[in-house]
């Protein structure tokens, strides 16, 4: 095996735990892109790791329609579906979801997989730390007290 090979497989091992992840500024440019389409309450947001650069987008517009977005590596729409009257309405503002964020980078969070909250007001967010491991960082709404930290080694 020549080094141009080793080389290029040791990259490949070394990038691919931060696949589907972004840092907190890619995350804010989501948070944009679905406010920008309308959505005032945000459930979920996802960084796809099937498809290089892929967001999904899940949240309530208003109090009759929810929807769930596909977005590109630009932020444009690949994919929208919505729905009337999915039940109860819970998730939280771009805002709010900006300090869940940060107060996750203060314990040790670089980059970002997935933010969620159910109507329980458990809010999980999941990524990578500065070495590629795994972290989850869990809040409740209403609180930047962290509820539980989980690392994988």
């Amino acid at each position: 095996m020549n080094k141009l090979t080793v080389f290029m497989l040791a990259a490949g091992v070394i990038a691919a735990p931060m696949a589907g992840a972004a840092n907190l500024e890619d995350v804010r440019k989501t948070l944009a892109s679905g406010s920008d389409y309308g959505i005032q309450e945000f459930r979920k947001i996802e960084f796809d790791d099937d498809h290089r650069g892929e967001k999904e987008i899940e949240g309530w517009m208003d109090d009759e329609w929810y929807v769930e977005l596909d977005l590109d590596n630009d932020g444009q729409i690949r994919k929208e579906q919505r729905n009337r009257d999915r039940g109860e309405r819970y998730g939280l503002p771009s805002s709010e979801i900006s300090a869940y964020l940060e107060a996750a980078q203060s314990e040790g969070m670089s980059s970002f997989e997935e933010f969620k909250v159910n109507r329980r007001g458990h809010i999980e967010i999941e990524g990578r730390d500065d070495q590629g491991r795994e972290l989850e960082v869990d809040f409740r709404t209403g609180s930047l007290d962290v509820v539980r930290i989980g690392r994988d080694d």
